[in-house]
């Protein structure tokens, strides 16, 4: 028993520090859409699920892509657009937020979709996000993948 004490006591410690804590799943990817040779999927991929602009622990949703199949040698160009609301980028090593715009190509693979906060009681559209893996040297759409956001009672953007 004596044994036992110093784990009983550091029990409820740890379990009120782990109960402070929230991980959060990356989300499965809505849409993916093989180029026409069949040979590469692009999809999708958000890291979370809801998001308010009123959250403090990110500027929006990160989107990635999930690239599957042969790729061609050397960089990738892609493509983001949306119906509502603009991208960011937000990256190491100073963590600034820079804006993007609606549509926007980028070299590296993860931007931040978010919207403004203004007209927060009018009816906000679903939001159609787009993705074209594009190569660079010959202009070629390796992939496409789409992605929705729909709307809440609360006015939070909800993935699917």
């Amino acid at each position: 028993m004596r044994a036992l004490l110093p784990v009983l006591l550091l029990l409820p410690a740890v379990l009120l520090a782990a109960a402070g804590c929230t991980a959060t799943t990356p989300a499965a990817p809505q849409n993916a859409t093989a180029s026409p040779s069949g040979t590469v999927s692009v999809a999708i991929h958000p890291d979370i699920m809801h998001y308010t602009v009123l959250m403090s622990s990110t500027v929006g949703i990160g989107l990635s892509p999930n690239i599957t199949g042969p790729l061609p040698a050397g960089n990738l160009s892609y493509v983001w657009k949306t119906n509502y609301g603009h991208f960011l980028s937000w990256e190491a090593p100073n963590y600034k937020v820079k804006e993007r715009g609606n549509i926007v190509t980028v070299n590296d693979t993860k931007v931040y979709w978010t919207y403004l906060d203004e007209n927060g009681s009018v009816s906000r559209p679903l939001v159609h996000i787009t993705l074209d893996v594009t190569d660079p040297s010959t202009g070629a759409t390796l992939g496409h993948a789409e992605q929705t956001i729909g709307w809440d009672a609360n006015d939070t953007a909800v993935i699917g």
